[in-house]
């Protein structure tokens, strides 16, 4: 099996979303990567064997590594610019790969405090169970940020950030972490690799949960972590010791999914930006969060860093409360009410339920994470048809 070769004068994002990655069979020149329902191979000598343990060809125990693994993680890697990518059986546990990987007790984490519930929960394990704190900073406060990352070892960012859409100064964290002499890890879920390629912009290495808009059809669990090769020895030796693999087949559908992801999100972004203007002249509607939005309090910064667009999010506050909003997650009808995102199908979500519900009513204060606060996840659907679905549960 070899990567099949590619036309680098045309290998642009979209070319590398087909094509990058890919496993040729010699034997029937299947145009697909087969799937290897495999947990074993055989090697023609030691030597052989050898360069599979060390990772230098795919295939060796399953655990270490795998034919389709390659696969989706080289699209990954080609996608984001980097030298090397990991996949992982959830975007979680990608996440505590790079963490168990690189921090030992007596370390300390420097997070934004806009991210992911899990994410917070997860580093909040990390504080109780092995010794390692988090200190959380405010987005856009430099100054407190240059003060928690003296002597500490990871910083972690999300952009845009779940739930509010809010956006980071990527090269500016960059920059901070860099003279501090901290790892940083960043979550680039909601933009993937067709609005933001973080790694270009000072970032070590980044994580996305492939769940999500990678995989794109709601039918599979998977996390996938790129960046250099150096920076990822650990992340890869932390997936190798404890098995935070995924299935095979897994691994076949999100390379699959994969394939379409420039062509869904570009259409979800623009989709996304359409629902929110829509929702932003509703009298239902107290507030509307998306970058893309003039009234978005990071928007310049957005246009700067995304001019593409940012994503098929868009979150909202519903006048009349947290009444208001389990109203409407009770009556759409073409939405569905579920906690997930990046799908060809819409859903929404109540983040006091659901992505937010392990933080406090304080912790979610400060982020703005109310209780009218519903994040809508715009699928493939006809925006017409999405806009009217929310105009009649709004009416309830």
């Amino acid at each position: 099996m070899s990567d099949k070769p590619r036309d680098p004068v045309n290998d642009r994002p979209a070319t590398r979303a087909v094509h990058a990655g890919e496993r040729v069979d010699p034997a029937t020149g299947a145009i697909n990567t087969p799937v290897y329902r495999s947990s074993t191979f055989r090697f023609d000598s030691t030597d052989d064997l050898l360069a599979g343990q060390r990772g230098e060809r795919p295939g060796f125990y399953t655990r270490h590594g795998h034919p389709n693994f390659a696969a989706v993680e080289g699209k990954f890697a080609a996608l984001h610019g980097a030298e090397d990518a990991v996949v992982f059986a959830s975007g979680m546990a990608a996440f505590a790969a790079i963490v168990l990987g690189n921090l030992r007790t007596g370390d300390r984490v420097v997070a934004l405090a806009d991210l992911y519930g899990g994410t917070r929960v997860l580093l909040e394990e990390m504080r109780g169970r092995f010794g390692i704190p988090t200190t959380y900073v405010a987005l856009h406060d430099d100054a407190a940020l240059r003060a928690a990352l003296v002597g500490a070892k990871l910083l972690v960012a999300e952009s845009p950030t779940n739930p509010t859409l809010r956006v980071a100064d990527v090269p500016a964290l960059g920059r901070a972490a860099k003279s501090a002499g901290a790892l940083f890890a960043f979550d680039n879920t909601f933009a993937t690799p067709v609005h933001l390629r973080p790694l270009g912009l000072g970032v070590d290495v980044v994580y996305e949960s492939a769940t999500k808009a990678l995989g794109g059809h709601s039918d599979l669990l998977a996390g996938l972590v790129a960046g250099s090769k150096a920076a990822l020895v650990p992340v890869r030796s932390a997936r190798k010791l404890y098995g935070a693999i995924p299935d095979p087949e897994s691994a076949w559908l999100l390379e699959r999914g994969m394939k379409t992801l420039v062509a869904r999100v570009e259409r979800q972004s623009a989709s996304s930006l359409a629902v929110a203007r829509h929702l932003e002249a509703h009298p239902g509607v107290r507030r509307v969060f998306h970058p893309m939005l003039a009234s978005h309090p990071d928007h310049a910064l957005a246009r700067r860093l995304m001019p593409t667009g940012s994503g098929g999010m868009v979150t909202f506050a519903c006048r009349g409360g947290l009444g208001a909003a389990r109203r409407l997650a009770d009556t759409v009808r073409l939405i569905a009410n579920a906690p997930s995102l990046g799908g060809v199908e819409s859903v929404l979500s109540l983040p006091l339920y659901t992505s937010h519900s392990y933080l406090t009513p304080v912790e979610r204060a400060a982020i703005d994470v109310t209780d009218d606060l519903v994040r809508l996840s715009v699928g493939l659907e006809d925006v017409a048809d999405l806009c009217a679905d929310l105009d009649r549960a709004l009416a309830t």
